[in-house]
């Protein structure tokens, strides 16, 4: 009885354990297929990583402003609802390869290929005591859900507030280029802006997150692609394209200048800021066209003679003031004039030298 019971007991623990073997079999094989499937996914919203070629074509491509002879340094608000800019917003959430510029830059961000920098008031300063942490400067403080898996922070697409992100700040310099002789415009920084509903859920606060050398994004939004049209799907390009090519729509709202104020602070009336902005605009396509000459005859002397009037002048005698002549009608006049007064000099210097007749032959 006692070795029936003895092998009962080793027959239970053995199907236990052949049980608990199975289970965490199973278990093991289901992580495996979810680990599986979350590397494909990752892999599939991952940004290509930067070779070496790209890397030094970007370093070859950055233009140098620290020589120019004339810059304006231009801040502008991109305002994504509109429909000239609507190629940055679109599709909010990736759809295969295809994803937002600020989906982009998140993931650039998550993965520590790219860094960011505190946005200052006024001030812009890329250095390693204003760069942003991914968790504490960027999760945490706009509460962003993730969770850490291999000691990373993994954010699922449904996560990332890109359909919040409606507006960029935009940082260019417009600049005189003495070696190739033409105005040419550089994109700077970028900063995304966060419209937040507030704790009413009536008004979208707008929160800038940080500012972006666009030197460090470009090799990659360079290889983003984009839908131009939605008229004509074959009509697209690349982020670096829409920013190169200027196909976006930005509102002024500041430029550099000696007391550092945006415009709202310089102009608080609505009106009067809309002209200084059409008056920046303005001055900015008029500098490339007062430096060379627009027509082949605005070269010639005549061109610029007719158009230089000449200085008025009074009537001798009567005081009364001359109506101005073209110079070739004044240059006409004062040469038959010359040649009469010459005409005149010469018959009286003829009349003059002729031999005096002698008042002796008269009668």
């Amino acid at each position: 009885m006692k070795m029936k019971h003895i092998l009962a007991i080793m027959i239970i623990a053995l199907a236990g354990q052949v049980l608990t073997l199975s289970a965490s079999a199973q278990e093991t094989a289901r992580d495996r297929i979810n680990r599986r499937n979350n590397a494909q996914q990752a892999a599939a919203n991952a940004v290509p990583q930067l070779s070496v070629r790209a890397a030094n074509m970007n370093q070859s491509m950055t233009q140098d402003l620290s020589n120019v002879r004339w810059m304006r340094e231009i801040y502008r608000l991109v305002d994504l609802n509109k429909e000239k800019n609507a190629p940055l917003y679109y599709p909010v959430e990736p759809i295969g390869d295809r994803m937002n510029f600020f989906t982009m830059i998140f993931r650039l961000l998550a993965s520590g290929s790219i860094n960011a920098y505190e946005f200052l008031d006024g001030k812009e300063i890329f250095t390693d005591q204003y760069q942003i942490k991914f968790k504490e400067g960027f999760l945490d403080r706009f509460k962003i859900l993730y969770h850490e898996e291999g000691g990373k922070y993994v954010v699922d697409d449904s996560d990332v507030p890109s359909n919040e992100v409606t507006a960029y700040y935009v940082k260019e310099a417009w600049y005189f280029d003495q070696s190739n002789s033409v105005v040419d415009v550089k994109t700077l920084a970028i900063c995304p802006v966060l419209y937040r509903q507030d704790d009413f859920g009536t008004v979208a606060i707008p929160t800038p997150l940080f500012w972006l050398p666009y030197e460090n994004i470009r090799p990659y939004a360079a290889r983003m692609p984009i839908i131009t049209s939605s008229l004509n799907n074959a009509s697209t390009g690349t982020v670096d394209d829409f920013f190169r090519k200027r196909l976006f729509q930005g509102e002024i709202y500041k430029t550099t200048n000696m007391k550092n104020q945006a415009l709202a602070q310089l102009y608080p009336n609505d009106t009067i800021r809309k002209k200084e902005q059409a008056k920046i605009e303005a001055q900015l396509s008029q500098f490339e066209k007062n430096l060379w000459a627009t027509c082949a005859e605005c070269d010639s002397l005549s061109h610029l003679a007719q158009k230089e009037p000449v200085k008025a002048a009074y009537k001798s005698g009567n005081g009364k003031k001359r109506t101005n002549e073209p110079l070739a009608d004044k240059k006409s006049s004062t040469q038959k004039s010359s040649v009469q007064k010459s005409s005149g000099s010469q018959t009286k210097s003829s009349t003059s030298s002729a031999p005096k007749r002698s008042m002796r032959n008269r009668r």
